[in-house]
């Protein structure tokens, strides 16, 4: 009669108990695999109250994007186009022999262009950074005039083709 009266009083304690906790800890047939020590009940959310960094800085890399690709040339023209073709029909990146108009492709390339020679400046700058470090500072500086050369090269090589020199 003991036993009966126990297993009735563990039953009654064990209702009170969350199910999670009575669990074992241990799986008996996987003794890798053990119950989770958490509780979704304690989980809080709070709401960010400013705004992050990185949000701010993507915001200005995008922002500075669309003004070197020429985004508001592109959406002021009457007739876009992503690229256009040629009489035999190939496409043509390049709007041949004018200043004045771009295809959407052109303007996107020149402002990656851009973007890239910006980095390759930013690349000078932070060789300064390292002016105990000689090795760092001398790769960082070689790094980014190669940049700045190939970035330069590439946007000569669009006007020239561009005015049809090249």
């Amino acid at each position: 009669m003991s036993e009966a009266k126990t297993s009735s009083q563990t039953t009654k304690k064990d209702e009170n108990i969350p199910f999670m906790e009575r669990l074992p800890s241990n799986v008996p047939f996987a003794p890798l695999v053990r119950r989770p020590d958490y509780q979704l009940r304690f989980v809080k959310l709070s709401v960010p109250t400013s705004i992050p960094i990185e949000l701010i800085i993507a915001v200005v890399f995008i922002g500075l994007f669309f003004i070197y690709m020429g985004g508001f040339y592109d959406l002021a023209q009457d007739n876009l186009s992503a690229f256009g073709s040629g009489a035999d029909g190939d496409p043509i990146v390049i709007y041949p022999s004018q200043l004045d108009a771009q295809f959407l492709v052109e303007g996107m390339a020149a402002g990656l262009l851009m973007f890239i020679g910006a980095g390759g400046f930013f690349m000078l700058y932070y060789s300064t950074q390292y002016a105990y470090s000689t090795k760092n500072a001398t790769i960082l500086l070689v790094v980014g005039i190669g940049v700045v050369a190939l970035a330069w090269v590439a946007i000569m090589y669009m006007l020239l083709t561009k005015m049809g020199i090249w």
